[in-house]
């Protein structure tokens, strides 16, 4: 057998065994909301209340890991290793630009095989948690 013969075996061997599916599209399952925040509310603030509401829902399920970056004067918050498509459990990234009205609450609910964990609930369950810490009254708004 020569070497591209063995390597086109090679690559529909992998094709076929399911590693094409690495990176496909939809995965990690995840759920997007823009969350109004008050103005006067001061960003290292949003983000303290983001911390205790995950430390509140990891009690609750290891599937929630801590911050793993914070950035205040740039808005940026994350949780778990965020960028990593192949982790499993809840993952959050929150974006509010500086000075904005709005926070970007971004949430990967990856597990085991590409199996949702419930994006969508989650993101629920996180905002419910932390809607009273920052004192939002209004409702974010699902981005598609």
């Amino acid at each position: 057998m020569r070497w591209p013969a063995m390597g086109m075996a090679a690559g529909l061997a992998c094709v076929l065994s399911g590693c094409a599916l690495t990176g496909a599209a939809g995965y990690p399952p995840s759920a997007s909301r823009v969350l109004a925040v008050p103005a006067d509310l001061p960003t290292p603030r949003l983000f303290d209340c983001a911390a205790a509401s995950l430390a509140r829902m990891s009690e609750a399920s290891s599937a929630w890991p801590g911050i793993m970056r914070r950035d205040d004067a740039q808005g940026l918050l994350e949780s778990g290793h965020f960028p990593e498509w192949n982790r499993s459990g809840f993952r959050m990234r929150i974006e509010r630009p500086p000075g904005g009205g709005e926070a970007t609450l971004t949430l990967k609910a990856g597990g085991a095989y590409l199996a949702d964990l419930g994006a969508a609930q989650a993101m629920n369950d996180f905002e419910a948690v932390l809607r009273p810490c920052i004192g939002a009254a209004g409702g974010g708004r699902t981005q598609g």
